[in-house]
């Protein structure tokens, strides 16, 4: 094993939370390493939006313009490592300096004050032909990340049993949000879920809203889907079903049937390391309340702090529905929280 890289903050992910909080934490000129391990969840997007300023933009371009931005500006602290911590434990000694002990896939050792975990998350879909491929692409989960492009247009709508207490806020969602997009042809896919009896409708979410859907002229199929793959031209799904009828629309509307945490990150996401279970959607859980400044769980950034001192989360990591600019804000947040708990501690000592 390699000598050990003494750092005053350790940040577990190069996504938009990681390199933000790199890029607030560098503004302190204290000692920053970040290790990308090349997992994003938004892999499969080719354009973000929302995004003031880079409207449009490819998310691999806009990781790539911070990280550029970082290594220009800040390269007497910061330093960026592709590659993945494989494990991290918190030292019991509290005289020492370096509060935090990781190693790498290389087998170096590193020595941190402070953590920051941005490690994302992974979404579970159904198993269905061809959505893994789509997923990001011509399969999207919300009007503001990428619904807008679909306007004037066929498009279908899935709902899954493994969705069942999801789908009512779905169907909301369907009918407040994305009518004004004004779709031609509205399809809404039950995957098996019979729309002609009273459990059938309650398990699709369609329970409240039955009567206006059929008025809205929606139209509903219920047959299982076999497959769902992209058209030889490339600008359309072609959904098959198991009686042998089919669909094609540009696009169409999924809700994750869960979360978990990256492939990369399982190793580090343990209850014993934690001091807690990670939360509903896969997330790191909130501070007990003893430690929270608002009591409520993180959502926009309120308290990144973990049960665990100096470990501090940010983006989909303890927030499963923030998008880049959220998590952007996150980043800075954990970041700062950080700066204070280190120059708080230099001070007792002094």
């Amino acid at each position: 094993m390699s000598l050990v890289t003494y750092v005053d903050l350790l940040i577990v992910g190069g996504g938009p939370a990681g390199l933000s909080a790199a890029t607030a934490f560098s503004r302190l000129k204290r000692t920053c390493l970040l290790y990308d391990s090349g997992v994003y969840r938004n892999e499969g997007v080719k354009h973000a939006h929302l995004i003031s300023g880079y409207e449009h933009c490819s998310p691999s371009d806009f990781r790539s313009k911070m990280k550029e931005d970082l290594l220009k500006y800040y390269s007497d602290t910061f330093e960026y490592r592709p590659g993945r911590i494989t494990n991290l434990r918190k030292l019991d000694d509290q005289s020492k300096e370096w509060d935090f002990e990781a190693i790498d896939d290389q087998e170096r050792l590193i020595s941190a004050k402070k953590v920051v975990l941005a490690t994302g998350l992974k979404d579970r879909l159904p198993d269905i032909q061809g959505v893994k491929e789509q997923w990001g692409k011509k399969i999207i989960h919300c009007i503001f990340c990428h619904g807008t492009e679909t306007a004037n247009a066929p498009f279908a709508f899935l709902l899954t049993k493994a969705n069942a207490p999801m789908n009512p806020k779905l169907v909301e969602s369907m009918l407040k949000l994305w009518r004004s997009l004004n779709h031609t042809d509205k399809y809404i896919l039950t995957h098996g879920m019979d729309f002609e009896t009273e459990q059938g409708r309650k398990d699709a979410g369609l329970e409240e809203k039955y009567d206006l859907i059929k008025k809205l002229g929606y139209k509903i199929i219920s047959t299982p889907i076999r497959s769902i793959t992209e058209t030889v031209s490339q600008n359309a799904l072609e959904i098959k079903f198991e009686d042998g009828k089919q669909i094609q629309v540009p696009a169409m509307l999924l809700f994750p049937e869960g979360f978990s945490a990256n492939e990369h990150a399982t190793s580090l996401l343990t209850e014993d390391f934690l001091e807690d279970k990670l939360a509903m959607f896969g997330t790191i859980a909130p501070p007990s309340k003893e430690m929270s400044m608002t009591g409520l769980p993180p959502r926009m950034g309120d308290d990144p702090r973990t049960n665990v001192h100096g470990l501090f989360w940010a983006g989909n990591s303890g927030s499963a529905f923030a998008n880049v600019t959220i998590s952007l804000a996150q980043g800075q947040n954990a970041a700062v929280m950080a700066g204070d708990q280190i120059g708080e501690e230099e001070m007792k000592k002094l």
